[in-house]
C-alpha cells in the first residue's frame, strides 16, 4: 500500500507539472530528464521511481520473498544482448540470421498483438504494463551493475510489423535523444519516450535490484514500465513492436515482458448452470424427434 500511495502522489504531481513543463517548453523544445532507479522503496536512498512529463511511470521492482524465478516462468517477448556498450533492439518474428541488430533471436523474441496486452488502474488511470530483467556484470548495488535505458519507441500496425525486417526493417537515427526520423517498416512510432512533451529521458538503472540478499538474478523484473492507455491508440488485431536501445552495457542481456490481458473465467456456479441449460436443451431435442 506504501509503494502504491507513493505512485500515487508522484503521478499527481507529474500531471500538474506536465501542464506547467507542456505550457513552458511548448512543442519541439529541448530538455532532459535523467530519472534514477537505484533502490528499492524500502531502501533508504529515496531513488526508487521517477515519472516523465506525459505521465509516463518508471518504478524499482523489487522482489522481497520470491526468489529470481527463470527466463521460462518472466515469460520475456524480445530479449537484446551485446557487450560493446550500447544496444538496441525490438521483437520480431524473424529469425537468424537476419535478427535485427542486437536482439537475440529464440523462443523469448516474437511478435505480440496489441490486443493481448492487459491493463492496470493506478491512481484511477489506466496503464498497460511492463516489466524488465536486466542483466549486468558487477555486484548490486555497483556502479558497474548500473545500465542507461535511453529509447523506447512502439510502433503498431499490420502484417509487416510481425516481420519487420522483411519490410526495411529500422530507418533513422539511434541514439539522438529523438524518434523524429524513426520508421519500422514504414511505420513511424505512435509513441516514444523522447518526445516533444517529455524531452530527451534517460533512466539509470541498477540492473541487480531487490530487497533481500541472494534473490538478484535472471528471470526476475527490475524495473516497471507504466505507460497511459490514452497514450496507446490502435486495434487490437494490430502487431505490437517495442523497440529500445541502452548505454554502458556489459555482456549481460535484458529481457521484457508484459502484463497480459485477463480471460473471464465463469465461476462454478455459472458453469453449473450453463451445464444444466445444455442437458435440457438435449433433451428437449430427444423429446421432439421421439413425437
Amino acid at each position: 500500500m506504501g509503494m502504491l500511495r507513493k505512485v500515487r502522489d508522484i503521478l499527481k504531481t507529474a500531471l500538474i507539472t506536465g501542464v506547467v513543463a507542456f505550457g513552458v517548453f511548448g512543442v519541439g523544445s529541448a530538455h532532459a530528464q535523467l530519472i534514477k532507479i537505484w533502490c528499492t522503496a524500502d531502501e533508504p536512498c529515496g531513488e526508487s521511481s521517477g515519472t516523465t512529463v506525459d505521465g509516463t511511470i518508471f518504478e524499482a521492482e523489487a522482489n522481497p520473498t520470491t526468489p529470481a524465478t527463470g527466463t521460462g516462468v518472466f515469460k520475456p517477448f524480445v530479449r537484446v544482448q551485446d557487450s560493446s556498450g550500447t544496444q538496441s533492439g525490438y521483437n520480431t518474428d524473424t529469425g537468424n540470421p537476419d535478427i535485427n541488430y542486437d536482439t537475440k533471436a529464440g523462443l523469448w523474441t516474437h511478435s505480440v498483438l496489441f490486443g493481448d496486452l492487459g491493463t492496470v488502474d493506478i491512481g484511477g488511470l489506466s496503464y498497460y504494463q511492463f516489466s524488465l530483467d536486466a542483466n549486468e556484470n558487477g555486484n548490486a548495488g555497483s556502479d558497474a551493475n548500473k545500465i542507461d535505458l535511453t529509447a523506447i519507441q512502439i510502433f503498431l500496425g499490420g502484417e509487416k510489423l510481425k516481420t519487420p525486417e522483411s519490410f526495411g526493417g529500422y530507418t533513422g537515427t539511434q541514439f539522438d535523444g529523438s524518434a523524429a526520423d524513426n520508421e519500422l517498416a514504414g511505420y513511424a512510432p505512435i509513441w516514444s519516450l523522447d518526445n516533444a512533451t517529455n524531452g530527451d529521458v534517460t533512466v539509470n538503472l541498477q540492473a541487480s535490484i531487490c530487497d533481500t540478499a541472494g534473490q538478484c538474478g535472471s528471470g526476475k523484473g527490475d524495473l516497471k514500465l507504466f505507460i497511459l492507455e490514452s497514450l496507446l491508440k490502435g486495434n487490437a488485431e494490430d502487431y505490437f513492436v517495442f523497440y529500445t536501445e541502452y548505454n554502458n552495457v556489459g555482456s549481460g542481456f535484458e529481457e521484457w515482458n508484459y502484463l497480459a490481458k485477463s480471460v473471464t473465467v465463469p465461476e462454478p456456479g455459472t458453469l453449473a448452470m450453463l451445464g444444466l441449460g445444455l442437458t435440457g436443451l438435449v433433451v428437449f431435442r430427444r423429446r421432439v424427434r421421439h413425437s
